[in-house]
């Protein structure tokens, strides 16, 4: 923390931990699961020396750790401080879009739209979407293949949290590419659309809410 806002205030504080450059996306990366040193960096694109001096940080702030499973290189993962900022980081995500386009414009904001298409960005952008199709009332795991990429879904008390890799047993599976999870998210393709242009398997109920969750308008919409 080189600078500090000097301020009696909640929110001059968060900033002063949490508002310097690439910390609250090396936060978001770190949502998917651990990750080594040289995949942040380049999934990120920030320079080794930066990124070793967030990453510290983060660790002074109790918000990171890092282990070393294999004995050869280190994993980052968020602490369950670090994983409090989740809601926090999902509202950010939310409130931006309106802005992403009036900014940038419709033409180059479908451009950059294009460009960053990845499949970490899709299971995030599913977890912030899956909160317009909250049901308390579901629990349940589940694998998502995104263009061959594996992800686990956890749903439980309304709200979903997805990691990188299928290691935990699962209840459904689908498996699907990447035009599709966004086609979805952007409601352009309904459940049935989703199903269609997936390839499914599991407990119907389960199925049935994450297809929802990806493909289909939300409440509001449907009501206008």
């Amino acid at each position: 923390m080189s600078r500090t806002y000097n301020q009696g205030c909640m929110l001059a504080y968060a900033l002063d931990n949490l508002g310097e450059r690439w910390t609250l996306l090396i936060v978001r990366d770190l949502f998917l699961g651990p990750r080594g040193f040289v995949d942040l960096q380049t999934s990120l694109g920030i320079g080794g020396s930066l990124l070793s001096k967030r990453l510290k940080e983060l660790e002074e702030m109790r918000l990171v750790t890092s282990e070393t499973p294999d004995g050869r290189r280190n994993l980052y993962r968020l602490t369950p401080l670090g994983e409090q900022l989740r809601p926090t980081i999902r509202a950010m995500m939310r409130w931006s879009l309106r802005f992403m386009k009036e900014t940038a414009g419709e033409a180059a904001f479908e451009k950059m739209r294009q460009a960053h298409e990845k499949p970490d960005s899709a299971a995030l952008g599913l977890e912030m979407y899956a909160e317009h199709h909250r049901d308390p009332s579901l629990s349940y795991v589940a694998h998502l293949i995104i263009s061959s990429h594996p992800y686990t879904v956890y749903y439980m008390n309304g709200e979903m949290i997805v990691r990188r890799g299928t290691d935990a047993p699962a209840m459904a599976r689908i498996e699907t590419d990447i035009q599709t999870v966004f086609r979805g998210l952007r409601r352009e393709l309904d459940a049935e659309d989703v199903r269609r242009l997936s390839t499914t398997e599991g407990a119907p109920e389960v199925l049935a809410h994450l297809l929802q969750c990806i493909g289909s308008k939300r409440p509001a919409d449907k009501a206008a």
